[in-house]
């Protein structure tokens, strides 16, 4: 079943195979605003990271590049981002870099989770030295994506 908050709309066959994904009956995140970034719209693991987090009452919005992500942080204001790495142009290291830098200069703290196919050390080891908390491998478990999403930002479930 598809989750009823949900602000996002799915294309029939991602709605028939989201359908068949059993709904969690575990604990929310509570409304968290979690912003999702990949840079294919139509990609599977966008839809199935806003599903995920949308059962566990999540807010989500999502964002196809670098420049629409640092306009929904100034407007939208998340709790917390995940973003893909490999993206064309801008990847996700000039957003965490980008996201680092604002809070140099104006403070606060937004915490980032890296979503991606690098999965060897050293691609990780960049991502948490370039200002990600966490790196999530792709394919990833649902669970593992709520847990970090919940301890990043404090929310217990």
């Amino acid at each position: 079943m598809l989750p009823k908050n949900s602000n996002v709309t799915y294309p029939q066959k991602d709605r028939e195979f989201l359908e068949q994904i059993p709904q969690s009956q575990s604990p929310s995140l509570n409304g968290l605003r979690v912003l999702v970034v990949d840079d294919n719209d139509n990609d599977d693991c966008l839809c199935i990271v806003t599903f995920i987090l949308s059962d566990y009452q999540a807010q989500t919005k999502t964002a196809t590049s670098v420049d629409e992500a640092i306009e929904a942080i100034e407007e939208w204001k998340p709790d917390i981002v995940i973003s893909d790495i490999g993206m064309p142009d801008k990847d996700g290291y000039s957003l965490v870099t980008s996201i680092r830098n604002k809070e140099a200069s104006m403070g606060g703290f937004l915490p980032a989770v890296a979503l991606t196919s690098y999965a060897y050390p050293e691609d990780i080891s960049e991502a948490i030295d370039a200002g990600f908390q966490e790196v999530i491998c792709k394919p990833f478990e649902p669970d593992d994506l709520v847990a970090v999403v919940a301890r990043l930002t404090g929310q217990t479930i």
